[in-house]
């Protein structure tokens, strides 16, 4: 994938790696400027993010169901005719990019899981093992079969539910436990449970860093020369 190729208004993710975690930012391409990528302002909870020089960042675009990667970017924070953009320098082309890689984030909690039966919904407990934006993982005594569709309700840290529905993909009998555990991936993708996701880990990252890998970073660059507009 050539940059040239990059078409405004696309969907791109930036993936930040630090620390032996990582984070994923959704946006939208706004502007190209030569080997630069300027995207709308990636925020967290209304709060513009700079990000520190300790972090490796990725360049996810994604296109026709593929996502193409360049890797070890530059972010910078810029003002364009008094509104505020990441610029983001890319070199090279963009390689094939597999998703099944994307953070699993660990939850450790009990929460119910709706299940359809023929007297109608049905709850059940489970223990939540890990999450991620594409399925969930979670134990329970239930014997449950491959393929069956659920709704999970997760609960985020302002008390809101987030409601996800998904299959059932994969099960294992875990002898020890005398319980069984469920791969499961979603049937759509969820705006909400990337937002979360991604707040969880910052936290999680801010707690254990002290040196933060992100901020409210108020530091910019100003464009004057007039981006391109490809269509």
């Amino acid at each position: 994938m050539q940059i040239s190729e990059i078409q405004i208004g696309a969907k791109i993710e930036v993936e930040v790696k630090y620390n032996g975690r990582n984070v994923s930012f959704r946006s939208q391409v706004v502007f190209i400027q030569d080997s630069s990528v300027i995207v709308n302002a990636i925020t967290v909870d209304e709060q513009t993010l700079g990000f520190s020089e300790n972090c490796q960042i990725n360049f996810l675009y994604i296109v026709d169901g593929k996502v193409f990667a360049w890797e070890n970017v530059t972010v910078k924070l810029i003002k364009y005719e008094g509104k505020l953009y990441h610029l983001i320098v890319l070199s090279g082309e963009g390689i094939p990019y597999n998703r099944r890689n994307s953070y699993r984030m660990y939850i450790g909690e009990d929460m119910p899981l709706y299940i359809n039966t023929p007297n109608g919904s049905s709850a059940i407990n489970v223990l939540v093992k890990d999450i991620s934006e594409n399925g969930v993982a979670f134990i329970t005594k239930d014997d449950l079969s491959i393929n069956r569709t659920f709704r999970l309700k997760l609960k985020d840290s302002n008390n809101r539910f987030i409601t996800l529905s998904g299959i059932i993909i994969r099960k294992e009998y875990l002898e020890h436990l005398q319980s069984y555990l469920y791969g499961c991936r979603f049937n759509e993708n969820n705006s909400t449970l990337g937002r979360y996701i991604a707040q969880r880990q910052i936290e999680l990252l801010r707690k254990k860093s002290s040196s933060p890998m992100l901020s409210q970073n108020r530091t910019r660059h100003t464009l004057r020369q007039k981006p391109n507009r490809h269509n």
